[in-house]
């Protein structure tokens, strides 16, 4: 935990304290004068960058408590600027303290805010101008009941209303609390070397006050007349025991006198930690935990915003340099790993490797050459690529001969291959582009009565049938029934050492499909 400069400041005194590591160190008291405010300016130059957090206890104070609707953001900015400008506008230090929101059911719930100022700022100015001219951050100022609150809350009263009462440096302090949220307090100054000093006026005077400020809490409406009221009585050096006694006997008055131990004990530290006194134990209150909002002007309190953002950057600096160092750990380790992994694969390829060649030399001799079995399986490849079946070319012929049912198939011929025509071969080609299914089919006319004419003109529309379908790129007519050759006498047939089947009209088609794409 970074180190606190505490300050705690009456019309009389002035106490300067450390807080370190959740303790109060160098303690020093001094009357509120030059020497304290040389002894504090010392103090800022032994601990520069200290951020510095001033408590006042003095009768220079005013709480109004005011009941507003509830807004966020710019809108309750400018509803608490105004307020503060309307019900204190001449204090120099002022704050508004949210204490929470009005409850039941028939209400809109409306924040409950506390308004406190310090309206001299004389016994500040000394410990400023030291603070503005070393640059020192100061956290907050604030007055000692805001402090109080954290007592408060931990005593943890079951009553609502709560009189916290204790004997100050500037005099007796009285901070009521109802429902644990400040709402007023009330410093009676006295002289502590005097006749208050002796316990039988003490712990009258004790009781008289407290008396004046119960019944300032029903007339005010602070306080309802039927809601208990529980004094709890900071007795730290055991004289006010008989305080209870002094009080008035009413049903809805309790008074519970708490010594330093039990204090102790339910702030849990030990008793031997902090000095007897009500003033050490309110600077330990305000090193640990800090009122909620402070009476400083935001431009007192520059340096130490700055101060904030320094460390908040230095925080996250050392957050990224310990993030790089760890992964720069892992990517470390992650490389000697993988550096290992690589040598445990090397060690294993070469172990397989010997076995293989080990059981390679007891392999039988091969009936032919790895270049040759590469080959086989290349041509294998081509052969798969290049494979082709006459399914295509009997559909284009079946088609054409289901229209035509007077023509006979006698013979087909089918080949893939080049448009030269040559029969396929299996070559090392990256593509078969040129290549396409063709063939030859041998047909006849049936019946024939010997009209050639006729069967010509049957030729004639078959072969045209065939062409008109999509997948054809041309048929050629071979050979006809007869030859039409104008040097030839007409016969029967003109096919060569064939004879002509009597009753029937016999001829050739090439057909060629198109190149698939």
């Amino acid at each position: 935990m970074a180190a606190k400069i505490l300050v705690s400041l009456t019309a009389r005194s002035a106490r300067f304290a450390l807080f370190e590591r959740g303790a109060l160190s160098r303690l020093e008291a001094y009357e509120n004068g030059e020497s304290a405010w040389n002894a504090f300016g010392t103090l800022l130059q032994q601990y520069a960058d200290t951020p510095v957090y001033l408590m006042l206890d003095t009768v220079d104070e005013e709480y109004r408590t005011e009941i507003l609707p509830h807004v966020r953001g710019s809108a309750r900015r400018e509803m608490l600027k105004r307020k503060l400008g309307q019900l204190l506008r001449t204090a120099p230090y002022r704050a508004s303290w949210l204490q929470g929101r009005e409850q039941g059911g028939g209400k809109r719930q409306d924040d409950i805010y506390l308004f406190l100022a310090l309206n001299s700022g004389e016994l500040l100015r000394p410990y400023l101008d030291h603070i503005q001219r070393l640059r020192a951050p100061l956290a907050g100022i604030y007055l000692l009941p805001q402090v109080s609150q954290a007592l408060a809350t931990q005593l943890k009263c079951a009553t609502p209303g709560v009189l916290l009462v204790s004997c100050q440096q500037g005099g007796l302090r009285q901070s009521y609390f109802l429902n644990g949220r400040l709402r007023i307090s009330r410093l009676t100054p006295f002289d502590p070397q005097g006749d208050m000093q002796r316990d039988a006026n003490v712990a009258e005077y004790y009781a008289a006050e407290i008396e004046k400020s119960r019944l300032f809490l029903y007339n005010s409406r602070l306080l309802p007349r039927d809601v208990r009221l529980t004094v709890q009585l900071l007795d730290f050096d055991g004289k006010l025991t008989g305080l209870p006694a002094q009080l008035p006997q009413d049903p809805n008055l309790s008074c519970q006198c708490i010594p330093f131990e039990q204090v102790c004990a339910t702030l849990g530290i030990a008793a031997n930690a902090l000095p007897g006194d009500s003033e050490a134990l309110h600077l330990y209150l305000l090193g640990k935990y800090p009122p909620a909002v402070s009476l400083a002007a935001p431009q007192l309190t520059g340096d130490f915003t700055v101060h904030q953002w320094r460390l908040g950057l230095y925080a996250a600096s050392a957050a990224l340099a310990a993030a790089a160092l760890l992964w720069s750990g892992y990517n470390l380790y992650r490389g000697y790993a993988n550096q290992a992994a690589i040598k445990n694969v090397m060690a294993d390829t070469a172990r397989y490797r010997a076995q293989y060649e080990e059981a390679a030399r007891h392999f039988p001799a091969a009936p032919v050459s790895a270049d040759k079995l590469r080959r086989a399986v290349e041509i294998t490849g081509q052969l798969k690529q290049l494979a082709r079946t006459p399914e295509t070319f009997m559909q284009t012929v079946a088609q054409g001969l289901n229209a035509f049912p007077q023509i006979q198939l006698d013979r087909m011929q089918w080949q893939y291959a080049p448009d030269s025509g040559a029969a396929a071969t299996v070559q090392a080609t990256n593509a078969d582009a040129n290549w396409r299914q063709q063939g030859e089919i041998e047909a006849e006319i049936r019946p024939f009565t010997g009209d050639y004419r006729s069967a010509l003109a049957l030729i004639e529309r078959f072969a045209a049938a065939l062409r008109s379908q999509s997948g054809v790129a041309d048929v050629k007519i071979t050979k006809l029934p007869v030859d039409l050759d104008s040097g030839t006498a007409l016969r029967g047939s003109t096919q060569d050492n064939v004879e002509t089947k009597p009753g029937a009209a016999q001829f050739k088609l090439k057909i060629m499909l198109k190149r698939k794409p």
